[in-house]
């Protein structure tokens, strides 16, 4: 029996090891393409956002790179990892162009606008919390700056890291021009914060929270008039007014009447605990409404807001469109305001919050998009090396890859034998 020298037997281990980590590329990894696919889905969810509401004249570019993903997808689910992981590469090629474009065109030129035209009436009002939202507006609009340079001169065929400080620099343009918004809101006189609290309030009624909706459109004295009656008294003038005497005798009948005066027109579904429960939480909002009217009429927002908070979904949202809505009002703002366009700084408010003016541009024509055909080039790029066919699965491909170099190895390592004995006999 022929015994293999240490030589060949080495030799023929590091080639297996070279085919096997040859084997192991990142396409035709199956964890690693799937990856890489939940990765650029996020990348153009978060540039749907952001090329609807700004830029919807590249749809045709934003459709050629989602159909790219698309197609990646559908190459994914037939197994094949190589061309899954190509038309990524190719998907985030074309994106990389479209962030680029939009960051630089509107989310660095815009947030710039918008903070330089809000910082002269912020320096003269002297407001110090004005004064420092202004300030960390400038110092975010610099860091998002910062992170487009630092993606624009990273390597040009890095397309996932730059997305992904593209992504960056989108945020911090986007905090930058929230906090120009809070410097706006905060700039404002004592009276034309009134205006916004109620001017919220009044948005929130209509969507159906009742929270401050007794102290809307008052003037100050009915305000104060307001402020100082007793829960039983609102009760009893809520029940006075929202019930006809006709619903009063039928809802005494069926026992429905609570000691407030008040309609327990749940009870019947809820049972006592539930009609409580609403009882302790109208004390609550009661009580609330005010504490948060006795801030509001002295003049200290800061404290109003901090009891408002809780009740108020979406607070700094809300209240930024409520200040836009009074100041386009010619008589709610300053000669200053009236240089801007209020309409177009909605649309920025939308956006800061990831949410879409229009209809999203992803599903204008998502539902259109087509499967490629395989082409002769598409099925010579599955072809195999060296005659393995590409229907096999990629783990088939490594096994038999490993075994014809496998035989390839064992017959070098024989003529090293051959070659140890012929100069033995010499």
């Amino acid at each position: 029996m022929k015994i293999i020298s240490s030589k060949s037997w080495l030799l023929g281990v590091a080639a297996l090891m070279l085919l096997s980590s040859k084997g192991a590329l990142s396409f035709s990894d199956q964890t690693t393409t799937e990856r890489i696919l939940r990765e650029n889905k996020r990348f153009i969810e978060f540039l749907n956002v952001c090329m609807t509401n700004f830029s919807e004249n590249k749809r045709d570019d934003f459709r050629k790179a989602y159909e790219k993903h698309f197609n990646a997808d559908v190459a994914y689910l037939q197994s094949d990892f190589k061309r899954a992981y190509k038309r990524v590469y190719s998907s985030q090629g074309e994106m990389e162009k479209l962030y680029r474009d939009i960051v630089k065109d509107y989310y660095l030129e815009d947030s710039k606008t918008i903070l330089d035209k809000i910082a002269p009436a912020i320096i003269r009002s002297k407001n110090a919390r004005a004064r420092l939202y202004l300030t960390l507006g400038y110092r975010d609009r610099t860091v998002g700056w910062n992170y487009y340079t630092v993606a624009e001169a990273s390597n040009p065929k890095l397309y996932a890291y730059k997305l992904f400080k593209y992504g960056d620099a989108i945020t911090m343009l986007r905090r930058a021009k929230r906090f120009a918004f809070l410097s706006l809101f905060e700039g404002q006189g004592i009276e034309t914060k009134k205006k916004i609290y109620n001017q919220l309030c009044k948005s929130e009624r209509s969507a159906g929270n009742p929270f401050f909706s007794r102290f809307i459109d008052l003037n100050e004295d009915e305000f104060i008039k307001e402020m100082n009656k007793s829960y039983d008294e609102k009760s009893e003038e809520t029940a006075k007014a929202s019930a006809s005497e006709a619903e009063r005798k039928e809802a005494k009948k069926e026992g429905e009447i609570n000691k407030e005066g008040e309609i327990n027109k749940g009870q019947a579904e809820t049972g006592p605990g539930g009609t409580f429960e609403k009882k302790v939480e109208r004390r609550v909002r009661f009580r609330s409404e005010a504490r948060a009217a006795r801030h509001l009429i002295n003049g200290e927002f800061d404290r109003a807001e901090e009891i408002m908070r809780p009740h108020i979904d979406d607070f700094n949202f809300k209240l930024i469109n409520a200040t836009f809505n009074v100041l386009t009002v010619p008589e709610g703002g300053t000669a200053a305001d009236e240089k801007m366009d209020y309409a177009k700084l909605k649309v920025h408010l939308i956006d800061n919050y990831s949410r879409f003016s229009n209809k999203s541009l992803l599903d204008s024509f998502a539902g259109s998009v087509t499967v490629e055909e395989r082409t002769a080039e598409a099925n010579k790029e599955k072809q195999g090396p060296e005659g393995i066919s590409g229907d096999k699965t990629p783990e088939e491909a490594k096994t038999e890859m490993r075994g014809k170099n496998g035989e390839k190895a064992l017959e070098q390592g024989n003529k090293e034998e051959k070659r140890d004995a012929a100069k033995e006999k010499k």
